[in-house]
C-alpha cells in the first residue's frame, strides 16, 4: 500500500509508538504530581494510539500480501505481527480498564502501571523488528 509511491506501512507506524509513550509518560506524571488532567489526557493519548495502531496494522498486512508467499522473508514478519497485535490487546485493556472502571488507576495501581510497562517492553520490541524488517531485510524500501 502507498501514498504518492511511499510504502504507507513505515510512514503510519510512528504515531502508535508515540501515542503510546505519550500516554505512559502522561500517566506517570499525573501519578507524580497527583493531577487528574494528566490522567485524562494519557486515557486520550491511549486511545488515539490504539487507533492509530489499528491502521499501521491494517496498512502493514496489506504490505505483507505484497510479498511473494515463497518469499522467505515471510518468517521475519510474524514475530512483528504478533507483537502488534500483543500491543493492540494491551492497549485495549488499558483503555477498557480506565473506560469501565475510571478510578482503576487508583484502586488497581499496581496493575495498570504494570500492564502500561508491559505494552512499553512490547511496543520496543515490535519496533526493533520493524527497524530489522526495513534496514536488514529491506522490506517497504522504494525501490
Amino acid at each position: 500500500m502507498t501514498l504518492f509511491g511511499h510504502p504507507l506501512h513505515p510512514m503510519t507506524v510512528h504515531f502508535p509508538i508515540a501515542l503510546y509513550l505519550l500516554g505512559v509518560l502522561l500517566t506517570l506524571v499525573g501519578l507524580w504530581r497527583g493531577q487528574t488532567d494528566y490522567d485524562r489526557m494519557a486515557l486520550g493519548s491511549f486511545v488515539l494510539s490504539w487507533i492509530a495502531t489499528v491502521a499501521a496494522s491494517i496498512a502493514g498486512l496489506v504490505d505483507q500480501n505484497q510479498l511473494d508467499i515463497n518469499d522467505p522473508r515471510r518468517a521475519y514478519i510474524n514475530p512483528h505481527v504478533t507483537g502488534a497485535i500483543s500491543l493492540l490487546v494491551v492497549n485495549g485493556l488499558l483503555v477498557y480498564g480506565r473506560l469501565r472502571w475510571p478510578a482503576a488507576l487508583l484502586t488497581h495501581r499496581p496493575l495498570y502501571v504494570g500492564w502500561m510497562l508491559l505494552g512499553v517492553i512490547i511496543l520496543l520490541i515490535t519496533a526493533w523488528l520493524g527497524g530489522e524488517l526495513v534496514y536488514r531485510w529491506q522490506i517497504g524500501i522504494m525501490s
